[in-house]
């Protein structure tokens, strides 16, 4: 998902501007290396979905949001630290509800194709160990017959018990099919495009499927951060005035009492807001 919305970002730019009548501008050239670094950068990133999606929105809600506000609001100092800080709140809420939904999500649904719930008669679109089995089995009957390229293969299959097909290992089996026989080759091939293209569509149902269910979880999510954002709110203010009260205990009666009252509490920081909207 990540990765085809950053290439879409740069067709579209680069259809947008004429490139060929800024050829010779300095700045442009620096800033078009720029872009193709990132895109490249990106499309060489295995496995970008979900989980992606979810480490940019924290960093976005944790970080970003609550730097604009800090940086770019004309609102009184407490009332900016007040409205920013709700945005790691909810960041920290949206992380530990979606990073389980993910990661159990995508082990019960990969569970389930696994067992065939996903198979339509001989259609198994999802179905990614019965077309792993069927790899590596035919990998082992070839290497019977050819020990030259025994070791390669049984480091293939034990990566693939290990890791899973990722992005490397689909490198390696190419390279390791280069080296066969035209005609062996050509069957491990077809085998091998037939699982790589299953793990693809399991990958993609994971991700979908997450995403429904983070979607449902959204009115949890709403809930949660608004009846914790005030309470963690009045804990760091409780924290603020403890901390004036043991700053000014060696302050003289006035001076103490004054600095004490300058830290107002959270209700009254609310009602203060109320009244002047």
């Amino acid at each position: 998902m990540a990765k085809k919305i950053f290439q879409g970002f740069f067709i579209i730019a680069m259809k947008i501007t004429d490139i060929n009548s800024l050829k010779n501008h300095t700045a442009f050239k620096s800033h078009l290396n720029a872009g193709r670094k990132i895109a490249k950068t990106f499309a060489k990133m295995d496995g970008i979905g979900e989980g992606a999606s979810i480490a940019f929105d924290f960093l976005g809600k944790a970080v970003v949001v609550p730097a604009v506000i800090m940086l770019s609001s004309k609102e009184p100092k407490e009332k900016k630290e007040y409205s920013a800080f709700k945005n790691p709140v909810a960041a920290v809420i949206q992380l530990l509800l979606e990073v389980p939904i993910l990661y159990f999500g995508s082990k019960a649904i990969e569970n389930a194709a696994n067992k065939g719930v996903f198979d339509n008669d001989e259609k198994r679109l999802y179905n990614e160990k019965f077309f792993k089995d069927k790899f590596v089995s035919s990998l082992n009957d070839t290497v019977k017959n050819n020990t030259d390229i025994k070791d390669g293969a049984d480091k293939i299959i034990n990566s693939l018990n290990n890791k899973g097909l990722t992005k490397k290992i689909g490198e390696n089996i190419e390279n390791l099919i280069k080296t066969m026989p035209e005609e062996t080759g050509k069957l491990i091939g077809q085998n091998y495009d037939k699982y790589k293209n299953v793990h693809k569509n399991l990958f993609h149902l994971q991700n979908r499927l997450c995403f429904i269910a983070a979607i449902v979880m959204t009115p949890i999510l709403c809930a949660l951060e608004n009846k914790l954002h005030p309470v963690i709110m009045d804990k760091i203010y409780e924290k603020e005035n403890v901390n004036a009260h043991k700053k000014a205990a060696g302050l003289a009666p006035a001076t103490q009492n004054q600095k004490i009252n300058h830290n107002i509490s959270i209700h009254a920081f609310i009602d203060h807001i109320r009244r002047h909207k």
